[in-house]
């Protein structure tokens, strides 16, 4: 007997009529974000195009007014960071990842980019602060430039893999990949050829790497969160 499904509006499907879609995040969706892709008639295939693994490398500097964090990714390296210097996060998750480990976010963008971050802090750090930066190895350090006196932490590296023969297959009858970074980006290019449907976007930047390498429609949320890029695919797909 075939299995019915119902989406959120009541509408039915069978798995037949599933569309294939990729989520290349290093970090597994929840049930809920998995579940609102399934009521919108989504099969989502987690395929993790990169792994990131810390550097251990030492602090390079032990007295600092400001921590600048651009990914949740950064946070375990800060364990021995202390709590009371004011840090600035690039948005709401790396600002929850930051805080649950006792740190108090003391800035935050609007838009959430590294640009729209080092832009705000050029208007409230002042001339004597002192500023880290802990970054992974591919994040842009173009714009520490606006600040006068910040110290560069690499405290993450990323690395992307090969797609399998099975997986570069399967990829010819995906309709959508899900990309949360230029890195990941940076990880499929080599495969492109055999990809024809849809990018999403979290953000600016990662749009930006896609229009690099493809000339495929390219979908970005108003909000770049992973919650408003599940939004955005839902809405196109039901």
């Amino acid at each position: 007997m075939q299995t019915i499904f119902s989406d959120a509006a009541g509408a039915k499907f069978s798995p037949r009529s599933m569309r294939d879609v990729w989520y290349t995040g290093t970090k597994r969706l929840t049930a809920t974000q998995r579940a609102r892709l399934a009521a919108s008639g989504l099969s989502v295939h987690h395929v993790p195009l990169i792994e990131t693994r810390l550097t251990h490398r030492e602090i390079p500097i032990h007295t600092f007014d400001w921590l600048i964090v651009t990914s949740q990714t950064a946070v375990p390296a800060l364990r021995d960071v202390p709590r009371d210097v004011r840090v600035a996060a690039v948005g709401e998750k790396t600002k929850q990842a930051l805080e649950a480990e006792g740190f108090t976010v003391s800035l935050m963008p609007k838009t959430y980019t590294g640009e729209a971050l080092f832009h705000d802090l050029a208007t409230v750090v002042k001339s004597d602060e002192v500023v880290l930066f802990a970054r992974g190895d591919l994040a842009n350090t173009a714009h520490m430039t606006q600040l006068e006196n910040v110290h560069d932490w690499v405290v993450y590296e990323t690395i992307g893999r090969e797609l399998t023969e099975t997986e570069v297959e399967a990829l010819e009858g995906i309709e959508a990949l899900l990309v949360l970074s230029p890195s990941a980006v940076r990880a499929i290019t080599p495969y492109l050829e055999h990809f024809h449907g849809t990018w999403y976007a979290i953000g600016e930047v990662t749009e930006r790497a896609v229009r690099k390498v493809s000339t495929l429609p390219v979908r970005v949320p108003e909000c770049y969160t992973m919650d408003a890029l599940i939004q955005c695919i839902g809405e196109d797909f039901s």
